[in-house]
């Protein structure tokens, strides 16, 4: 599995079980190139404002981009890669958890097979910090806000 990520958070990515880790402020990052070479099956996309184009040269011919954070643009490109047959796609994913799900995600962490990563914790009366820490786009896991009786 490769992942990006930026600098100061390689270690704690591969900790995570990558074993390719690409800065993404490198050349090597922006361009999503692996350094094995390796095309993928599978990219799960999880930021905004990356246009398709970076994807679709580090996909193999089957290849398909699971996108966390679908907009309109991406439904559109969506649609667009059906109508032309393309055999690689862009999937906007789009949840709607059911209890088996969220039952499975717990045995998951359960096992240590799911790790959640949190920043920092913050109290409902101070949930402004918590805003103010993620508009600065430099956490390291979810920041969560903590509702006290």
């Amino acid at each position: 599995m490769t992942a990006t990520c930026g600098a100061r958070n390689i270690d704690l990515v591969k900790s995570l079980g990558a074993n390719e880790v690409l800065d993404y402020k490198s050349p090597e990052g922006d361009a999503l190139k692996s350094p094995s070479g390796v095309k993928y099956d599978a990219i799960i996309h999880c930021a905004t404002g990356i246009p398709w184009s970076k994807f679709s040269s580090t996909l193999t011919p089957n290849g398909k981009v699971i996108d966390l954070t679908p907009n309109f643009k991406s439904i559109v490109h969506t649609i667009f890669k059906k109508v032309t047959f393309s055999k690689q796609k862009l999937v906007p994913f789009m949840a709607s958890p059911n209890a088996e799900d969220l039952k499975l995600l717990g045995e998951l962490v359960k096992d240590g097979k799911l790790r959640n990563i949190v920043d920092s914790q913050h109290p409902f009366g101070k949930a402004e910090e918590s805003w103010v820490r993620s508009i600065e786009g430099h956490a390291t896991g979810k920041i969560v806000v903590t509702f006290q009786e």
